[in-house]
C-alpha cells in the first residue's frame, strides 16, 4: 500500500502514536529520511491507520465471532436495503436507499451488523482469495441513521464493537483497544524504516529480480548474512492479526534500537548459570555451552574471568540485550548475589535481529563459509508479540533437540527431496528445584532465562553452493524499489530462468515450480510420519536455483504437532516435557495445524501478492495447488507405507468443505491466548466451491 506524499496534514490521536512521533522524528533526523523530519512519520500514518482497521474488520468477516450477528457480503446495489433489515433502527435513517458509494472496480460489499450500537460497517470487496481471505478497499465505512461516514482508525471499531458487547469484557476491551492503539502506531514507526531502505535500493534496484545478488542484497541492508538482510524489509507484521505490531512492555525507543527493521546489529550478551541450577539438552554429547564457545571466540576466556569457581560449573546461556537489562537485574537478583546466576559484562557479539525479534543470526567470522554458517540464536525475551510473551519456554528447551533428532532420523530414511528442518541441537534453562516447570513463578524463571540454538539456513543441504534462501515471509513484503510485493521480482527472475516472455505463463510456472517445493513432502510428512509443521511464512525459507524454487526449510518446532499413534507404527517415538502443545489431540488436531500453517497462511498470503502484482487469478493458482495435493496423495497410496484408509482420511479433511479457519480477531475478543477459536470458511481447493464464495479478481 502507497504511504502518502506531499504535504501532510494528520493529528496524532493517540499517546502511543505521540510517542511513535517523537521517537520516529529523532531517527528521520539522525538518517536524514525527511525534511523537515517531523514529515516522516506523518506521511505514513494514514496508511498505517487504515491497514490497521481493514485487517481488524477482515478479521471479524473471517471469524464470525460468537458475540455479533454473521456478517454477510452483498452487492452494493442491495446493501441498504440488508443493512436496514440488519439493524432496523436504521429505518429512520436520513440516507437514500439504493447503491452505497463503492469504488470501481468493486462489485460486492461486506456488511457487519452492530445492532447494540445502531451500526451497520461496511468495507468494499476488490477480491478474494480463498479460505475467506478478502481484499478490501478503502475506506471503512459505517451506516447510522445519521448517514454514511468513515471510520478511520482501529479505535473507530473498537469502540463500535464496545458498546455492541463483543468483548469478553471490560477489560479485556480496556485490554485491546490498547493494543491497537500501540500497533497502529508502531505500525507507521516501522513503515519509517521503509524510507531508509527505499534509498538503499534507489528506484531501479533489485532485492531478488533478475541481476540481483545475495551479497549487494547484505552490504545495501547491513545485516549478518543474505537471508537476514531480507527479513529487515518485512515491516508490517503478522497478516492477520488485528494487533500485529504490539510490542507491549518494550518502549518505541527499544523498538528502534532492538527491531530488524531498524537495525541490522544488536549486542547478544551471555549468562552463566551454575551447572547445579540449570538444564541442559542437546541432539549429541556436545551442550549449549560448547557450541557457544566454538560459534564466539572469545567467550569462554570471559566466563572464565567471571565466575567465582571454576568455569566448568557453568553453563552459558545466551540473552538478548533488552532482557539483560530489564529482567535479570530484579528476577533473578538472589541467584546473581550468590553466584548461581552471573552476568559476563565485558563480552557481546554482534547479532542481526529477525522476524521474531528473539532469534538473531550472529555475524561470521572471517574463517566463516557458506557452510560454516553461525547457528542462530534464540533468545528470551520478555515482551509480547501477538498474542504472548516471547520468551523460550522449558518445553522448548526440552523438545528442541528431540524432535531434532527425530527429523533426522526421517530424513535419513524417507525421501524428502525438496523439505528441510533446521535443526535445534542444544538449548538450556535456568531451572530451579522441584520440576516440571509448567507454571507459576518457578515456570517463569525458567522462561525468563533459557535460549537455543538453531541451524543456519544457508548451511542446509538443500542449499548447496550455489542456491539462494529466501524467507518466505520477504515474498509477500514490498520491493523497497518499487513498492510491489517482492515476489513479482521472484516471477520476473524465474521467467528470466526459463525465457518466458508471457507473465502470466511465467507466474503460473512459478507457482507451479514453488508448489512442488513447498507441499509435497509436508503432505507426505503428515501422512506417512503423523508430524504436521507449522510451516506458516514466518517459519519457512523458500531455496531457489538459479531463481527456480527447488526446496523448503522449515523453521521452530514449537508449533507443530506429533501424532503418536502414526509415529509408532513406523518405529518411532518422541519424549515431550509436561504440557507441550507438540502432542496432537487426534487427527484433526493434526490436519487443523498444517492446514492452516501452510495453506491459509503461507499459500493464500503469497496468491493475494501474486494477484495483486501479475496478471493471474487465484482461482488458477488454487488449480496448481489442488493438482498437486491430489498427486501427492496418489503417490502416497502407490507407496504403500501408508493405508488407504488413513490416505483417504488426510485426503478429504484438505479438501472438506467448509474449511477450518483460525480465528485470530474472535481470539483477542474473547482473551483466549492458547485456546483456540475457529470459524468456518470457504475451501479455495474443496470439491463443493460455491460460485459466491468464488476467489479471484473482482468480475
Amino acid at each position: 500500500m502507497t504511504d502518502v506524499t506531499g504535504p501532510v496534514d494528520v493529528q496524532l490521536r493517540t499517546a502511543a502514536e505521540r510517542d511513535a512521533f517523537a521517537v520516529a522524528t529523532r531517527y528521520a533526523d539522525a538518517n536524514d529520511l525527511a525534511d523537515p523530519p517531523e514529515t516522516a512519520y506523518l506521511s505514513v500514518l494514514p496508511t498505517a491507520r487504515s491497514i490497521g482497521i481493514r485487517r481488524l474488520f477482515r478479521g471479524l468477516v473471517r471469524g464470525s465471532p460468537d458475540a455479533l450477528p454473521d456478517p454477510e457480503t452483498c452487492r452494493p446495489t442491495a446493501a441498504t436495503t440488508i443493512a436496514r433489515r440488519m439493524v432496523p433502527t436504521l429505518d429512520d435513517a436520513n440516507w437514500t436507499d439504493g447503491s452505497l458509494p463503492v469504488p470501481d472496480g468493486c462489485d460486492r460489499v461486506a456488511l457487519l451488523s452492530l445492532p447494540e450500537a445502531a451500526t451497520v460497517v461496511y468495507a468494499s470487496i476488490e477480491g478474494k482469495y480463498g479460505y475467506g481471505r478478502l481484499r478490501l478497499a478503502e475506506p471503512i465505512r459505517r451506516l447510522t441513521v445519521a448517514g454514511i461516514d468513515d471510520l478511520d482508525h482501529p479505535l473507530d471499531l473498537a469502540a463500535l464493537l464496545r458498546r455492541s458487547g463483543a468483548f469478553r469484557d471490560v477489560e479485556q476491551a480496556d485490554r485491546i483497544e490498547r493494543e491497537l492503539a500501540e500497533s497502529t502506531a508502531n505500525l507507521a514507526l516501522a513503515r519509517v524504516a521503509r524510507f531508509d531502505h527505499r534509498r538503499s535500493f534507489g528506484s531501479d534496484g533489485t532485492v531478488l529480480g533478475p541481476g540481483s545478488d545475495p551479497e549487494d542484497v547484505t552490504r545495501r541492508l547491513r545485516a549478518a548474512d543474505a537471508p537476514a538482510a531480507l527479513e529487515r524489509l518485512v515491516t508490517d507484521g503478522h497478516p492477520l492479526h488485528p494487533s500485529a505490531k504490539i510490542r507491549r512492555g518494550m518502549t518505541e525507543t527499544a523498538g528502534v534500537a532492538y527491531a530488524p527493521e531498524f537495525t541490522g546489529s544488536i549486542d547478544v550478551r551471555f549468562v552463566a548459570v551454575h551447572t547445579e541450577r540449570v538444564r541442559e539438552t542437546s541432539i549429541d554429547d556436545r551442550s549449549l555451552t560448547d557450541r557457544l564457545y566454538t560459534t564466539f571466540d572469545g567467550l569462554a576466556d570471559a566466563v572464565s574471568r567471571t565466575v567465582p569457581t571454576d568455569a566448568s560449573e557453568y553453563a552459558v546461556i545466551p540473552v538478548h540485550p533488552w532482557q539483560f537489562q530489564h529482567v535479570l537485574p530484579d528476577r533473578y537478583e538472589s541467584q546473581r548475589a550468590d553466584g548461581t546466576v552471573v552476568p559476563i559484562p565485558d563480552f557481546v557479539r554482534s547479532a542481526t535481529p529477525l522476524l521474531n525479534l528473539r532469534t538473531v543470526t550472529p555475524y561470521a567470522g572471517a574463517e566463516d563459509s557458506a557452510h560454516t554458517a553461525p547457528l542462530h540464536c534464540k533468545l528470551a525475551i520478555g515482551v509480547q508479540l501477538t498474542n504472548v510473551e516471547r520468551t523460550v519456554s522449558p518445553q522448548a528447551v526440552h523438545n528442541g533437540p528431540r524432535v531434532t533428532r527425530l527429523l533426522r532420523e526421517i530424513a535419513d530414511s524417507a525421501a524428502f527431496s525438496g523439505l528441510g528442518f533446521l535443526s535445534e541441537p542444544a538449548a538450556a534453562c535456568y531451572y530451579p528445584p522441584g520440576g516440571p516447570h509448567v507454571d507459576g513463578d518457578s515456570y517463569d524463571d525458567v522462561r525468563h532465562l533459557s535460549g537455543l540454538v538453531r541451524s543456519n539456513p544457508r548451511s542446509h543441504r538443500l542449499v548447496g553452493t550455489d542456491g539462494r534462501v529466501v524467507p518466505a515471509a520477504v515474498l509477500v513484503a514490498d520491493s523497497p524499489a518499487t513498492g510491489d510485493p517482492l515476489v513479482r521480482e521472484a516471477v520476473d527472475r524465474y521467467a528470466d530462468a526459463i525465457d518466458a516472455t508471457d507473465l502470466a505463463d511465467a507466474t503460473r510456472a512459478f507457482v507451479d515450480a514453488y508448489v512442488s517445493a513447498v507441499v509435497t513432502g509436508q503432505l507426505r510428512l503428515l501422512s506417512a510420519y503423523g508430524i504436521a509443521l507449522e510451516s506458516h511464512l514466518q517459519n519457512s525459507y523458500v531455496v531457489f536455483d538459479d531463481g527456480r524454487p527447488t526446496g523448503t526449510l522449515v523453521r521452530d518446532f514449537g508449533g507443530i504437532r506429533v501424532h503418536e499413534e502414526r509415529l509408532a507404527e513406523r518405529g518411532l517415538s518422541i519424549e515431550i516435557y509436561p504440557d507441550s502443545d507438540i502432542e496432537a489431540d487426534d487427527e484433526r488436531d493434526l490436519h487443523w495445524k498444517l492446514f492452516y500453517a501452510l495453506f491459509q497462511n503461507h499459500l493464500t498470503e503469497l496468491f493475494v501478492a501474486l494477484v495483486e502484482s501479475t496478471p493471474v487469478d487465484a482461482r488458477e493458482c488454487w488449480a496448481i495447488v489442488r493438482d498437486h495435493c491430489r498427486s501427492a496423495f496418489e503417490e502416497l497410496r502407490g507407496s504403500r507405507v501408508v493405508s488407504m484408509e488413513r490416505v483417504d482420511r488426510d485426503e478429504t479433511a484438505l479438501f472438506a468443505e467448509p474449511a477450518t479457519h483460525k480465528a485470530l480477531t474472535t481470539m483477542r475478543l474473547k482473551g483466549k491466548r492458547h485456546e483456540y477459536a475457529t470459524s468456518p470458511v470457504s475451501n479455495p481447493i474443496g470439491d463443493r466451491s460455491s460460485s459466491s464464495d468464488r476467489v479471484g479478481r473482482p468480475e
